[in-house]
């Protein structure tokens, strides 16, 4: 019968719509949190690769869509992540990550910022979450309790010898804040006994300044291994940070295979791009 043809597919369509559902249901991503940011007027978070519904490489809780992922597997992810903040997942603000030192400051809820090149997100509005996705590089949380500013920093080598914490350090300045009142939080990124690079690397930095050499240790004559959660730290201590306002977690991606996305890893095993973990934070607004 002409019925019985028509509600095959539209019972497959309600199956498929009822097991995806129980996915989301079932699947929670439960990130790291830092003691740095505990304050009850923001929520953040520093996700792992765990909880999510990508597979192979991407497994499980990729948020970027610069990979190999389905677009419906990355979707679904970020919703997750939103689900944590309580939020929909049109409040989640990310960029086209460049390894620069510019910063954009988002205002409202309706401004575009997917495609716009930049590497740190600044707000003071409520409700907007603010993401960075790393595999290696170090996400920054930022907070200022007083002013109610919040940023998300992805850095990498590149970002910090451009300056990039210190130009979103700038930004909160140019919105009233007090470089001791700012909290910062370092999150999982390659660590110093991971980061093996080679003499025109170290070039690089002792370039911008002989001290930087602090930053390094030698392995063998042509590598030497980089401290990039240090610098972060003392750019943010050089800028008027706090030292006690300054928290790391001390989390390996490239050692924590289990826990994290490693570029450097895959690329040293041979088998190919990985997901891209999400670090986010957000102003939480209050009830009248």
């Amino acid at each position: 019968m002409k019925w019985e043809v028509y509600l095959k597919p539209c019972l497959l369509h309600q199956i498929r719509q009822n097991n995806q559902q129980a996915l989301l249901m079932s699947n929670k991503a439960m990130p790291l949190l830092n003691k740095n940011l505990n304050f009850k007027t923001i929520t953040h978070g520093f996700f792992t690769r765990k909880g999510g519904f990508s597979n192979k490489n991407n497994s499980s809780l990729n948020c970027s869509f610069n990979t190999n992922d389905t677009i419906l597997n990355i979707k679904n992810n970020r919703k997750l992540v939103c689900d944590y903040h309580k939020l929909n997942i049109e409040n989640l603000k990310t960029v086209k990550q460049v390894h620069s030192n510019k910063v954009l400051t988002i205002n409202n809820l309706e401004q575009k910022t997917n495609e716009i090149e930049a590497d740190a997100l600044v707000t003071n509005q409520p409700n907007l979450i603010l993401g960075i996705l790393t595999a290696d590089c170090a996400p920054v949380l930022a907070f200022d309790p007083i002013n109610k500013i919040i940023a998300a920093i992805h850095i990498g080598w590149k970002g910090a010898i451009k300056n990039i914490l210190s130009n979103t350090i700038d930004t909160f300045i140019a919105m009233n804040a007090n470089t001791q009142n700012i909290k910062l939080a370092i999150g999982p990124c390659i660590g110093p006994m991971s980061y093996e690079v080679k003499n025109d690397f170290y070039d690089n930095f002792l370039k911008i300044n002989i001290k930087n050499k602090k930053y390094f240790t030698n392995l063998n004559s042509n590598k030497l291994r980089f401290n990039l959660p240090e610098y972060i730290h003392d750019e943010a201590l050089n800028k008027g940070v706090l030292n006690k306002n300054i928290s790391n977690l001390k989390r390996d991606t490239f050692i924590e295979k289990e826990m994290f996305f490693s570029f450097r890893r895959n690329y040293v095993k041979n088998i190919g791009d990985c997901g891209r973990m999400i670090s986010t934070i957000s102003i939480n607004k209050k009830n009248d």
